[in-house]
């Protein structure tokens, strides 16, 4: 399933604030302090991760908001 326009604008918004802490991470990693650096790219991964698939209570809000809008009006594959 492809992401809507606000899912985009998101996740290009985390993928922002990740860049500097992945690059902080492998300029660390490729210094020699690996255990710090592997953790900062860590971080940064995680924090894009996150943002994919947990939920949040904007999600829970629009999930709530479809359903009563798809049980409110019908479709043409409803109608069959």
């Amino acid at each position: 399933m492809g992401l809507g326009i606000l899912d985009t604008i998101g996740l290009m918004g985390t993928v922002i604030l990740a860049v500097p802490v992945a690059l902080f991470g492998l300029d660390m990693f490729l210094g020699g302090n690996r255990a710090v650096g592997g953790a900062f790219l860590a971080i940064a991964a995680l924090m894009i991760v996150a943002e994919e698939y947990v939920t949040k209570p904007t999600d829970v809000a629009a999930d709530a908001a479809k359903d009563v809008a798809g049980a409110v009006v019908e479709t043409e594959d409803d109608e069959e």
